[in-house]
């Protein structure tokens, strides 16, 4: 019958030829089935609590004990399926059984094809009972909350909702008016609005038998509940969700004022005090990465303790900055990171902010509890420091686009006070120079005419000549002044300077080459004229029998490029990469520290220097630097 096990039936009559044929013709129509046939009623009681039958078949009417008497003494101990099956029966004796728990009743027939109704009847009624002992141990054991409404008072509730409510027993809610733990209206929880099978979803308050207010979320259903109209409701806790909604709604509110800070101190007080506001734990700790150290910024619930911790080292904080990810432990003695602080702490949640894969700071709380944390907490947290990061992130650019900013303006004072100096070069030129050149010309006209002149006037070209280098000189200086800015050289004016205080033997012949543009560079002045001085110097030194040297500079994006060229024998390709090491020289008497601080101090002002190409011909350096 159903390809399982067979179905275990017990007849009961008093008949014993009514026994014999139901037996014999069940068990050919049908050969799952097995069948235990008794007269006695008393006997049938005995052998139901031995065995497990899938269903009672019963006689009415019986000498010792009718079949309706028979089916109220089985109710009183099992649910089994019980099937009237009489020939004396009638309307009164239908309705009576059904109220006294016969799940079907059928009348005796005489023919034997009526022994193929009894047995769908059978199978029907067993497969009922089945389905609806499945559908009662899946409702009773579900984890959410179902109880069945009729007129508002509770017909049914499972464990579940016992649970929810805060009842040991399910005998305590049975029958009561809903609203005594609903807190909603009526019309709140039973909506005339719902969706084409009736069904709708509410939320609503509810008290639990402590007193507790908490919140759900039910599902409701319109359903027929033993002949009565009624609400099916399956129900959910949802006080926790609700909480953490309204911690996260308040985070991304409140994370606007993140939005305002303009320094890291300021982002450490504002993201402790949305931690106060949201979480309710025991110490809350703000620290920030510094290169390899963790660095402790503030504390609330504790004493604030100034700490400094190595990256490498222990701690949950420590870790979470080390591997950029959150860390929570809900019992620390179990935990070989943790290392003890100032407080009793038994759980830890410590949540670094990440900015562009490397962690600024690290949002650390900790509960004197144990398992005080959930996965909730991790994630609300973990909301907060995404936006740490990013007030991190915005702090950053402003620095640098004040740093930017600077730069602009002193690059626009330098030009401000190279137009200035231009003007007045320009003034002397056009006035006082011109002037005094004009008085020479005059006075070597006199001359040409009248030569004999030349005692009174000698002495005029030499006072306007004297005036004219005083001029030149007034020049100068105006010119040097312009290109001197503190912090700033301007590497064509320093590079024509250095070149000219070298001593260049005159057989050596000196070719240079400068950028049209003004290259102005933050560096070291006295760096930058060692290393000039080194190369040039190393460039004199290959070339004794003479040659060329030369110097060429060029600025190409934000960079620019010093070529020192000499035209001497050449580095050995065995050497090219000792060059640059300290104590390393090709020259007797020397110490071969000189190119090994050229190539140290030019990274130290942000650029390089290499050996752009080396031949028989020649050798050419190249120091490249940042210029603005």
């Amino acid at each position: 019958m159903t390809g399982e096990k067979p179905l275990k039936i017990l007849h009961v009559d008093d008949e014993e030829n009514q026994l014999e044929f139901t037996k014999l013709f069940l068990e050919q129509i049908d050969k799952d089935v097995v069948i235990d046939s008794v007269t006695n009623p008393e006997e049938a009681l005995k052998l139901q609590e031995n065995e497990n039958y899938d269903c009672i078949v019963s006689d009415y009417k019986m000498v010792s004990m009718n079949g309706i008497e028979l089916a109220q003494k089985v109710r009183l101990k099992s649910d089994v399926p019980f099937i009237l099956y009489t020939g004396q029966g009638s309307e009164e004796v239908a309705e009576l059984a059904f109220t006294s728990g016969v799940d079907d009743y059928l009348r005796k027939e005489t023919e034997p094809t009526h022994y193929q109704v009894l047995a769908k009847r059978i199978k029907h009624t067993v497969e009922k009972h089945r389905t609806e002992e499945l559908y009662r141990k899946v409702v009773e054991e579900s984890r959410d909350a179902i109880i069945i409404i009729v007129e508002n008072k509770i017909a049914f509730l499972n464990k579940a909702a016992c649970g929810m409510i805060g009842i040991e027993k399910i005998e305590e809610c049975l029958g009561k008016d809903i609203f005594e733990f609903f807190l909603d209206e009526t019309e709140k929880i039973f909506q005339p609005k719902k969706d084409e099978n009736g069904n709708y979803i509410i939320k609503v308050n509810y008290r639990m038998k402590t007193g507790t207010l908490k919140t759900a979320e039910i599902s409701v259903s319109e359903i027929s509940y033993r002949g009565d109209e009624a609400h099916l409701c399956f129900i959910r806790d949802i006080t926790d969700r609700k909480r953490n909604e309204e911690r996260l709604e308040a985070i991304y509110q409140q994370a606007t004022r993140l939005g305002t800070t303009s320094t890291t101190q300021e982002v450490s007080e504002t993201t402790l005090d949305l931690m106060e506001a949201v979480f309710d734990y025991h110490t809350i700790t703000f620290h920030i990465v510094e290169g390899n150290q963790i660095v402790t910024l503030a504390t609330r619930g504790a004493p604030s303790i100034e700490m400094k911790l190595p990256l490498t080292g222990s701690g949950i904080t420590t870790k979470a900055a080390r591997d950029a990810q959150s860390v929570l432990v809900n019992d620390v003695s179990t935990c070989s990171d943790f290392v003890r602080g100032a407080t009793d702490a038994k759980s830890e949640l410590a949540v670094p902010a990440v900015l562009n894969g490397e962690t600024v700071a690290v949002l650390n709380v900790e509960s004197g509890e144990r398992d005080d944390f959930t996965e909730a907490d991790r994630k609300l947290l973990e909301t907060l420091a995404y936006h740490v990061a990013f007030a991190f992130n915005r702090i950053h650019t402003q620095v640098l686009q004040e740093k930017e900013g600077e730069e602009k303006r002193k690059r626009l004072n330098y030009a401000l006070g190279v137009l200035d100096n231009a003007e007045r070069v320009s003034t002397l030129v056009s006035r006082d120079l011109q002037r005094n050149i004009l008085s020479i010309l005059n006075a070597s006209g006199i001359l040409r005419l009248q030569p004999e002149m030349l005692p009174k006037v000698i002495d005029a070209i030499d006072e306007q000549a004297d005036e004219a280098h005083s001029v030149s000189e007034v020049i100068m200086a105006t010119i040097a002044q312009s290109m001197n800015i503190k912090g700033f050289i301007e590497i064509n004016q320093k590079t024509r300077q250095i070149l000219e205080k070298n001593s260049v033997p005159r057989n050596i012949r000196i070719k240079s080459q400068y950028d049209e543009g003004i290259l102005l560079a933050e560096v070291d002045e006295e760096k930058f004229t060692r290393i000039m001085n080194n190369l040039l110097k190393n460039a004199v030194e290959v070339m004794p029998g003479g040659g060329s040297l030369s110097v060429k500079v060029t600025a190409k994006d934000d960079q620019v490029y010093i070529d020192i060229g000499d035209t001497g024998h050449g580095i050995p390709d065995s050497l090219i990469d000792r060059v640059f090491k300290p104590f390393n020289s090709t020259k007797d008497g020397h110490s071969g520290l000189g190119l090994a601080f050229c190539k140290n101090a030019a990274e130290s002002m942000g650029g390089s220097l290499s050996i752009r190409s080396t031949s028989e011909k020649g050798t050419i350096f190249r120091l490249v630097l940042p210029i603005k």
